[in-house]
């Protein structure tokens, strides 16, 4: 029993980068059946928040080697429960509370985000972020000053190549990752 409980984290990892993988190379489902967007979710398609994590944007093969790779330091510091918690509240969260906020941007005045509302995003980016987050908080000083490299670079590329709302979220994904596990306690027991 022991032995099966201990196969769960590195088979779900595995269950989903391999999932991410067979998404990228088959390209089904499209993004544009997996994206959300404010107005998605306004309309009552709160799936998508799920969805829109199995998408890869910008360089999909390195981005999915990166994530393999932090995912499973992230399991190896965190374990699985944790690692899934942040994955979970780095994504949703960060999408809703940018989501919120340009809806009472909406409610002000609505040319300030008339592009956003309809803006389709995804990406395993904020996963990342949520996960990197945890990392730099949990995994001491040598994972924080690591973890504090790999940020910079990609608010680099990020802040080049992304949209506001991407750059918005990849930060609160940042946030919403270190402080889940700040919540849930840095190690496993």
């Amino acid at each position: 029993m022991r032995r099966a409980r201990a196969l769960i984290g590195p088979a779900s990892v595995a269950a989903y980068v391999a999932a991410l993988a067979a998404i990228q190379a088959t390209g089904t489902p499209g993004w544009q059946q997996l994206a959300s967007s404010p107005a998605a979710i306004a309309d009552g398609r709160l799936w998508l928040l799920l969805t829109s994590g199995l998408v890869i944007d910008g360089l999909p093969w390195l981005q999915l080697a990166l994530l393999a790779v932090v995912l499973a330091v992230a399991l190896d510091r965190l374990g699985a429960a944790r690692l899934w918690a942040v994955a979970l509240v780095a994504h949703v969260g960060a999408a809703v509370l940018a989501y919120a906020a340009i809806g009472l941007l909406w409610l002000v005045d609505r040319t300030l985000v008339e592009g956003a509302v309809d803006e389709p995003d995804y990406g395993v980016s904020v996963v990342l972020a949520g996960e990197l987050g945890a990392l730099a908080l949990a995994g001491g000083r040598r994972m924080a000053l690591f973890v504090g490299l790999l940020v910079l670079g990609g608010i680099g590329v990020g802040v080049a190549d992304a949209s506001l709302l991407a750059n918005v979220e990849h930060l609160l994904g940042f946030v919403l990752g270190a402080l889940t596990v700040a919540a849930l306690g840095r190690r496993v027991p």
